[in-house]
């Protein structure tokens, strides 16, 4: 089959406002990145035409251009009435004379509304000249986005950078509006790929990766894994854009840095190594819901059916009716038949809401000791009770006991008190394995986390979030080894493919990889209950 080739549409070159020490930022890193996962071009703006100035940065954009035909330029507009921007006419006439093809806007940083007497004359001379504008999800609402759909019928418009948890917002206007294309980066939403393509097929659809704050391989896995044509993921890849802007950028190989990048680059199941999911949700059979969000494909014979498809050999659940919709018996119980229908696939966490149980030691002896489960899952986020408290010590002290695993979330736990909690329990269970769990969802977490696991050795640090920071994971095993991080996914909340790509693409050696997809995970799991 012939290699896909890859158009980024959601990209950014340059210096701009604030940059972690270890974020990874120039235009030479974004092409190495490129190189690394075979991404033929990519459509970039400046970051100071963000931070600072779009007149400034777009200046600087096309010194940035020249350094490869692979980048092709994205300008920063705004509205005229101020008198800091040309106005429509003059912009658009910029544009074509710098071979620029799309525009971008930042509406909420650059404190304007996005109505019909601010940006209309603008938006209008843009659909007149037939040039795409972008706008992040992050930098409008809905609905705001939809009034201005209606108003610029003929206006090209690509939303980037939408969150996924938003499909009841966002589908209605994708379902009116034909000049509404997505970029798909942060649109992690179970199956979301196939969902979008059976109502709207291909078209709409975009290949972005959110590059330099974002891994390039996880928005490439999203795709190639999809459960759709090829010749749709063509389109999705690179055609749609290259249609858009009327370029076509220079050819691309297909990664070969190691033989999981090969494998993940094919959208075939990854064998070289093992797989194993430390952390996956499940929603029971017959729902498609959990907290109000749609969780499509998200019932056990489907994630079954992903996971295979991906390569997941093992996912260690804790379904969500017992986790964010409160039922932490009913969790524990779905679990169960879980492990029972998959038992060689499926393990589980327990979980125990003091709130609702009267004895929590009888509870656990009860879960670990008669039902074997290996997994621990006390949760501040819908009970409220910090990890510490004494209610939970009759389950630490078990868990100690049978050497078991614990996965400690830190929502809404301040960062602060998370780290005091771990190195507290940590301390004192030196046989339970600790799992930090999102523990790359940025560099400054990742610093913080890092600190802690240096202390102890019983604390993991566990992968899966939604932001996929470049270059976190390779930070992370800089600080504390491969030996110490696990891989998870957090599906069905999120969808799976992205995770695997975020850790399959990573500047890392095959053993590492080797260690935080699965050998780790082998290894806590073969100690517990002895």
């Amino acid at each position: 089959m012939k290699e896909l080739q890859y158009f980024d549409c959601h990209a950014q070159v340059g210096k701009f406002g604030y940059k972690h020490p270890q974020q990874l930022w120039s235009t030479e890193h974004v092409l190495e990145e490129m190189n690394r996962c075979g991404i033929a071009g990519a459509l970039v703006h400046h970051g100071m035409a963000k931070s600072h100035s779009p007149s400034y940065g777009n200046r600087l954009l096309l010194q940035e251009l020249a350094k490869s035909p692979r980048l092709f330029g994205c300008h920063v507009v705004l509205p005229d009435h101020s008198g800091d921007f040309p106005d429509p006419d003059q912009t658009v006439e910029h544009l074509r004379e710098s071979g620029i093809r799309a525009a971008r806007m930042f509406p909420r940083t650059h404190k304007f509304d996005c109505n019909e007497d601010t940006v209309g004359p603008l938006l209008a001379a843009l659909s007149i000249a037939a040039i795409p504008l972008l706008i992040d999800g992050s930098e409008i609402a809905l609905n705001e986005l939809g009034d201005l759909l209606k108003q610029q019928p003929d206006l090209t418009v690509l939303l980037t950078g939408q969150a996924w948890s938003q499909e009841r917002r966002l589908l209605p206007l994708l379902d009116k509006y034909e000049n509404l294309h997505i970029e798909l980066s942060t649109l992690q939403a179970n199956a979301f790929i196939e969902l979008a393509y059976e109502r709207y097929g291909a078209t709409p659809l975009l290949f972005g990766t959110g590059m330099p704050y974002k891994s390039a391989g996880a928005a490439r896995a999203f795709i190639d894994y999809a459960d759709i044509p090829y010749e749709a993921k063509q389109l999705i890849a690179g055609g749609n854009l290259a249609r858009l802007l009327g370029v076509v950028p220079p050819h691309a190989d297909a990664p070969a840095q190691d033989e999981v990048i090969q494998q993940a680059s094919r959208g075939v199941p990854i064998t070289i190594v093992p797989v194993l999911d430390s952390h996956t949700h499940l929603i029971e059979d017959g729902g498609a819901t959990g907290s109000g969000m749609p969780m499509l494909r998200a019932d056990l014979d489907s994630m079954v059916q992903t996971y295979r498809s991906i390569g997941i050999a093992k996912m260690t659940i804790a379904p969500w009716v017992g986790i964010n919709g409160g039922d932490a018996e009913a969790g524990n119980q779905i679990a169960e038949r879980s492990m029972q229908r998959y038992s060689d696939m499926v393990e589980g966490y327990v979980r125990i809401d003091p709130n609702y149980t009267a004895d929590v030691g009888a509870e656990a002896h009860y879960w670990h000791v008669e039902k074997r489960f290996k997994g621990m899952k006390p949760y501040y986020y819908s009970s409220h009770i910090n990890y510490t408290d004494a209610v939970y010590d009759p389950w630490w002290k078990l868990g100690n006991e049978l050497q078991l695993f614990a996965l400690v979330d830190p929502g809404l736990v301040p960062d602060q008190a998370y780290l005091d909690q771990i190195d507290e329990l940590a301390n004192r269970y030196p046989n339970v394995n600790l799992f930090m769990d999102h523990a790359g969802r940025s560099f400054e977490i990742a610093e913080q986390y890092a600190g802690i696991a240096k202390k102890y050795d019983n604390v993991t640090l566990q992968l899966t979030y939604t932001s996929v920071p470049m270059g976190v994971i390779e930070y992370l095993v800089r600080e504390v080894g491969s030996h110490r991080i696990l891989f998870g996914t957090d599906s069905p909340m999120r969808d799976p493919r992205p995770q695997v790509g975020w850790l399959a693409y990573a500047d890392l050696s095959l053993q590492d990889k080797r260690l935080i997809f699965g050998g780790n995970y082998e290894r806590i799991l073969n100690r517990c209950l002895i």
